[in-house]
């Protein structure tokens, strides 16, 4: 057999396999439509975003708003934990995830979406806008009713937040339930 004939059998057989298990490109079947992870990507970051921003912030108990929020335009791999490493590659946050970011972000003051978070720090590690949070939001690992959400806040040299939630699905929505592995707070 040629290798063009065995990769045609290849393909052919993948393609047997996916119709009988019930699989198409669009995340499942027309009788059923399927859930896929990142159908709960948007929710699942929004929720971990709020949480950050209004109750863990670094500043202990009680509200504080900054007075603008940098977000990140894409996941951000170091999200979650200082020192563990990056966390896969950074993608673009899709138009969901941002929408639904914005919508928790929006009543706590004035936001906009960054490239890099580099550009909004002084020498001394300040962001350039006073008063303001750059906020990150890494690659959620999302399950079956469950979900783990990496974070993170910067705020000044000696302010700043990483951390992965744990958001759970109760009653259709999804919430923070607790952290999952370190927190780093400077």
């Amino acid at each position: 057999m040629t290798r063009v004939h065995l990769a045609g059998l290849c393909v052919a057989a993948v393609m047997a396999l996916l119709a009988l298990s019930g699989c198409s490109g669009s995340g499942g079947t027309a009788s059923a439509p399927a859930t896929t992870p990142r159908d709960d990507s948007a929710a699942v970051m929004a929720a971990a975003v709020e949480r950050l921003v209004t109750r863990d912030h670094t500043f202990g108990e009680g509200e504080h708003r900054f007075g603008e929020y940098l977000i990140l335009d894409h996941t951000d791999p170091m999200a979650g934990g200082a020192g563990e490493g990056p966390r896969g590659p950074a993608r673009p946050l899709t138009g969901a995830e941002r929408a639904a970011i914005a919508a928790v972000v929006e009543p706590l003051g004035p936001h906009r979406f960054i490239a890099d978070a580099d550009a909004w720090r002084t020498d001394d590690l300040e962001p350039r806008i006073p008063g303001s949070a750059i906020v990150g939001v890494g690659e959620p690992e999302v399950g079956a009713g469950t979900a783990l959400a990496p974070v993170s806040l910067w705020c000044g040299g000696l302010c700043g937040t990483w951390l992965t939630y744990r958001v759970d699905r109760t009653d259709g929505a999804w919430t923070v339930t607790g952290t999952e592995g370190p927190v780093a707070i400077s």
